[in-house]
């Protein structure tokens, strides 16, 4: 049956249709959700088009995808800076942003590498769909950032005109590159390069993101965690292989067995990041019990039991990955890292100075003799925030840079709450209730930066160096292993009954 045009179609024309008509059959169960992810990125450029246009939107088109690129990769690094303002539209072109990479990560999603190369990359529908949404994407980013920009050079801020530079770079190259995509022919629109399409691909086979905070991420976290402990006990209750190696007590198995019995519970009370630690230990030492079986150390076994397990170790990885990205809840996961142990102390000094500013305004001084338990949320949160790191921190790798975020964050969303109680009783000025709103912004912003954990805690991707095993492979280990002189074999058992 015929799709028929709905509201998620730009008015001209039914491009988005046509496009999803492009797709195999079996796909198609998934037109409801592509739909419903391009009406929320439409919602945003609804959005945009209430705000002033700049007079660069009237210029000739001059510029490229990849100079926007850089100048909205040039902006990252003011994004703390422009969320401390509390400028609604920061929010605004960052909201404009996520939901133009989310439509393009989306259908990613659904089609997979082969059906992406196949029925995406050269169909003319796509292409069209495509330009228009980066057409109009680009024309939200110059109006945004142009008038952001205009604000806060009124304001007249000091530590605001680097981020004004880049707002008005980014206006300008978005401009300009919205106005030579307008101005494109729909009907032969250029094949992509095919070095482009490589990189993009590299791109959109980057780690996941990680788990939501909230309700939904909560359980995929957890449903994850389960699946993972459930792969590996039928792999060991299960298989031949499996069953075997749970009689035997080798150094290398005793340290897959703690590992499994270390996981953390399946609600994951003990927080993402000693989730993430946890079974990144997991993956570890279940990958040398793994190398140790491809290499016939341990008998018998079949290319299937290995190719079981080896399943569990990439279900294992992902989930490690993604669980280390899940920032503390209300942080933007994609914030810039702070690139030095500078940027964090000027980050947490900024913070400071924000939460000053505030302290000294009628609000501020009246709300921090009260007994009010916002108040006393906010104050508690700040005594514990931990010390920025030192250069001493960054030699020795000691700082916990993921436990400094959750407590930043906790911060910030206890001056959230404040803010809200303040809006909602309409007893403050709007100024003092802005320069709270800011110390929120600022805590989240600063948190975001540091939520990183360091990737010495954590294995690097096992199936990189994996050897393929085939039951060939599998014979050849085995035969080589009862080659071996009994000299060489008999320590190996000694030590492992001892272990």
């Amino acid at each position: 049956m015929t799709e028929q045009t709905v509201a998620a179609v730009p008015e001209r024309n039914d491009t988005l249709r046509l496009a999803l008509n492009g797709l195999p059959h079996p796909l198609r169960r998934h037109n409801e959700e592509l739909r419903t992810t391009y009406q929320t990125l439409r919602n945003t450029w609804l959005r945009a088009d209430a705000v002033p246009a700049p007079p660069a939107l009237t210029g000739a088109g001059a510029s490229s995808g990849n100079t926007v690129t850089a100048a909205l990769r040039a902006l990252d690094g003011h994004a703390a800076v422009l969320a401390a303002t509390g400028n609604p539209l920061w929010e605004q072109l960052q909201d404009t942003r996520k939901a133009t990479a989310r439509m393009r990560r989306s259908v990613w999603a659904v089609t997979g590498e082969r059906v992406w190369r196949k029925h995406v990359v050269p169909n003319a529908h796509w292409q069209r769909l495509w330009t228009d949404i980066a057409q109009e994407s680009t024309r939200a980013y110059a109006r945004l950032a142009g008038e952001l920009a205009g604000q806060l050079e009124r304001a007249g801020h000091l530590e605001t005109r680097g981020a004004v530079a880049a707002l008005r770079e980014l206006s300008r190259t978005a401009a300009e590159r919205s106005a030579e995509l307008g101005q494109l022919s729909r009907k032969n629109l250029p094949a992509p390069e095919a070095s482009a399409v490589e990189r993009e691909m590299r791109g959109m086979r980057r780690p996941d993101l990680g788990y939501g905070l909230g309700e939904a991420g909560r359980k995929q976290a957890s449903q994850a965690s389960r699946d993972i402990r459930q792969g590996l006990k039928m792999w060991a209750d299960r298989s031949s292989l499996g069953r075997r190696l749970g009689k035997m007590k080798t150094p290398a198995l005793i340290r897959m067995r703690n590992a499994w019995a270390n996981l953390p519970s399946d609600d994951l009370r003990e927080g993402p990041r000693e989730a993430a630690i946890r079974f990144g230990e997991l993956v570890g030492r279940t990958h040398e019990v793994r190398e140790e079986i491809r290499k016939g150390k341990l008998g018998r076994y079949s290319a299937k039991d290995i190719a079981v397990l080896d399943a569990v170790i990439d279900a294992g990885f992902r989930h490690m990955k993604r669980l280390a990205n899940t920032a503390p809840a209300g942080v933007d996961p994609n914030a810039r890292a702070y690139g030095s142990v500078k940027e964090a102390q000027d980050g947490t000094l900024r913070l400071a100075g924000q939460l000053l500013a505030w302290q000294k305004s009628e609000m501020g001084e009246t709300l921090l003799t009260s007994q009010d338990k916002h108040v006393k949320a906010l104050r508690d949160a700040w005594r514990s925030l931990p010390d920025p790191p030192t250069e001493k921190d960054r030699k020795l790798g000691t700082y916990d840079r993921w436990r400094a975020a959750e407590k930043t964050a906790a911060f910030g969303r206890a001056a959230q709450a404040l803010w809200e109680k303040a809006e909602a009783d309409g007893s403050f000025s709007a100024a003092d209730k802005a320069k709270l709103k800011a110390v929120a912004n600022g805590a989240m912003s600063h948190a975001a930066q540091m939520a990183k954990i360091p990737a010495s805690l954590l294995p690097n991707d096992p199936a990189k160096n994996r050897a393929a095993v085939t039951e060939r492979s599998a014979r050849q280990a085995q035969a080589q292993a009862r080659t071996q002189a009994p000299v060489v074999q008999a320590p190996v058992r000694r030590a492992s009954a001892k272990a």
